[in-house]
């Protein structure tokens, strides 16, 4: 539901403060006083990219946010972030989303060879708020806490527990 959210706001922002956005409005509506005789999805060309766009963009967003992958070039380039702030940021992203979230990250992550620096990072991070256990067991609801860590220590993590 927060993705439609997230979703509406762009496609709302972009048609409405955006330069492509007004264009497509103005096509709109010189279409519907007919003025231009044009076909609707020729004067909606600049809506629908506007849509293309903010689907694409919102979707990147929520990879990013579940540490599916790093800032992108541009985001990079205008904000100063550098490799380490982004995966710093992301981490602080998915711990402030609590334990089931943070569970559900590293299980996904797990089975991503190459995201297991990022995974082993976001698990030591987490260890200072939950247990292990606490994070293997919303992990994998469907399977037992400790076949998860199991798992996940085979996986590549390493991962120290207080018995």
């Amino acid at each position: 539901m927060k993705i439609i959210v997230i979703f509406l706001k762009a496609i709302l922002t972009f048609t409405f403060t955006g330069g492509i956005g007004w264009v497509g409005l103005i096509l709109i509506a010189l279409k519907i006083f007919g003025f231009i005789h044009w076909s609707w999805w020729i004067a909606g060309i600049p809506l629908e990219y506007g849509v293309i766009y903010c689907l694409y963009m919102t979707l990147d967003g929520e990879k990013y946010r579940a540490g599916l992958k790093e800032a992108g070039l541009y985001a990079r380039n205008t904000q100063g972030i550098n490799e380490n702030d982004s995966e710093l940021m992301q981490i602080h992203t998915i711990i402030n989303q609590g334990p089931e979230y943070i569970g559900e990250t590293i299980d996904r992550l797990s089975k991503v060879p190459n995201r297991l620096k990022f995974n082993q990072a976001l698990l030591d991070k987490a260890v200072e708020f939950y247990e292990p256990l606490k994070l293997a067991m919303f992990g994998n609801k469907s399977v037992n806490a400790h076949l998860t860590i199991i798992k996940w220590r085979e996986s590549g993590l390493i991962i120290i527990e207080d018995n």
